[in-house]
């Protein structure tokens, strides 16, 4: 951004701000320069783009923060078999058909991984800080571009008032031409040269009109203002202070913007964020501690058709064998067992499993894949410092062109208003010798446009001169007033 570009933007600043909203203005109220930018950052593109991007750095950091938390997850599954299969609960290879389900809930939680997830939440706020400063980066740029096509709005209304004073001025003259003509003190030749000078000035109305129209125009666009909407815009009353000049040195206006501007600070949290995503690299050479633990069961229709068996408590004999030679049967007693339904409930309860398990996984050789991460993080850490310097650098040598740009403005603007008043007297004095006769209409038509030009050259230097005292102003953080 250059000292140009920003001297156009301060110094309309000082303009009255509306109170009523952007939105609910009426096509014929007038717009402040304060309302035509909340418009345009209200509808620009870029502004929101930025502003989406901050939100996804947003999700980054509250996931970043989430990661410290364990992992929980439930799993289930149903299935119908037929043909050949494993029976579950006997692991035997059937073909009978058969249902199965299965369900299991695990969690799983880090408990040291090298403090990456610790420094991943430090370089996730440092990246969102960065967007965010980005973002004002962003709206200072539009404010910019909005604040100089205003500018030249204003530049141009006021130069076709200087053209419309000139033809009227103009016109003025060549009725008082007619006058002496048709009384016989002036040739004819002179009126013919005033209607043509007449002419001359119409035409300098016609470029001040197109010229203020093509300036609106590119107002609207920026602003995606409608384009056949009328936009009507206020002229500010300025007035100039060059003792402001003498008060600051380019050193001190640096130090002060150095602390204050998105662009610098956005520049740091990048450079700190590379610095942390150098400590996340390097938490993969640390060990890495999980617990984990979990819960399963399972149901088969097998087991259930199977059913099971159960004791009743009752008991009974059964026979063994026999004594040799007598013949006598031997028995033994034993429980008796029934066969009971095998319900979903049941088995689910009876399967149901618990498991808890701490692990531990040591990093001992992976291809150099770390280390190369680490030498990438350690390059991007580089480039960020020298990104955040070259930032410093910019804005050092945009503040000095700033200051001696406004030391240069305020000599031209002296310059040029002595050269109104001589030209003014110049013109005062032609007008009279052309009056009397004494100057033939050239000689008055060259006074006239001198004085114009003048003019012309005094409205530039005033806004250049303000404006480049305003750019200082701004990157000190003073009020922008007058």
């Amino acid at each position: 951004m250059n000292s140009r570009s920003l001297a156009t933007t301060f110094f309309l600043l000082v303009m009255p701000v509306a109170l009523p909203a952007v939105l609910a203005q009426s096509p014929d109220s007038t717009w402040t320069v304060q309302e035509c930018i909340d418009y345009a950052l209200e509808n620009n593109l870029t502004v929101k783009n930025q502003e989406l991007t901050v939100d996804i750095n947003e999700v980054n950091r509250h996931q970043s923060r989430m990661n410290l938390l364990p992992t929980l997850n439930a799993g289930a599954n149903y299935g119908y078999n037929w043909g050949r299969s494993i029976n579950p609960e006997t692991n035997l290879v059937t073909k009978r058909e058969q249902t199965n389900g299965f369900g299991n809930l695990n969690l799983n939680w880090t408990l040291f991984s090298g403090w990456r997830n610790v420094n991943g939440i430090k370089q996730a706020n440092a990246n969102l800080a960065a967007r965010e400063y980005d973002l004002e980066t962003t709206k200072n740029n539009i404010t910019l571009s909005i604040i100089t096509l205003y500018t030249t709005v204003i530049f141009n209304t006021e130069l076709l008032e200087n053209a419309r004073l000139q033809l009227e001025s103009t016109r003025s003259q060549m009725e008082r031409t007619r006058k002496q003509v048709e009384a016989g003190s002036l040739p004819r030749s002179n009126l013919l040269d005033m209607q043509a000078q007449v002419a001359s000035s119409e035409l300098n109305v016609i470029n001040a009109e197109n010229s203020l129209n093509i300036a609106l125009l590119q107002l609207k666009q920026a602003m995606l203002y409608p384009e056949n909407e009328p936009l009507q815009i206020e002229i500010p009353e300025i007035e100039i202070n060059e003792v402001e000049l003498a008060t600051v040195t380019p050193e001190n206006v640096y130090k002060i913007a150095a602390s204050i501007m998105p662009e610098v600070k956005g520049a740091e949290m990048n450079l700190e964020s590379s610095l942390y995503g150098i400590k996340v690299a390097k938490g993969s050479y640390y060990p890495r501690i999980s617990l984990s633990a979990g819960l399963n069961t399972n149901y088969s229709s097998l087991a259930a058709d199977r059913g099971l068996f159960e004791g009743t408590g009752n008991f009974v004999e059964i026979p063994i064998g026999y004594v040799q030679g007598t013949g006598d049967v031997v028995v033994t007693q034993t429980e008796e067992f029934i066969r009971v339904p095998y319900e979903l409930g049941r088995q689910l309860d009876n399967n149901f499993g618990q498991s808890v398990g701490l692990s531990i996984s040591i990093p001992i050789f992976n291809n150099h894949q770390v280390k190369a991460t680490v030498q990438r993080a350690k390059i991007a850490y580089e480039q960020a410092k020298v990104q955040a310097e070259l930032t410093r650098q910019n804005l050092r040598q945009t503040i000095e062109r700033a200051y001696y740009d406004a030391y240069s403005a305020a000599k031209a603007y002296q310059s040029s208003l002595k050269r109104v008043e001589a030209q003014e007297e110049s013109f005062r004095a032609m007008k009279q010798r052309y009056e009397n006769g004494a100057a033939n209409a050239t000689d008055y038509e060259l006074a006239e446009n001198n004085l114009f030009q003048a003019k012309s050259d005094l409205l530039r230097a005033k806004y250049d001169f303000i404006f480049k005292l305003k750019i200082l102003d701004f990157y000190q953080g003073k009020p922008i007033e007058f």
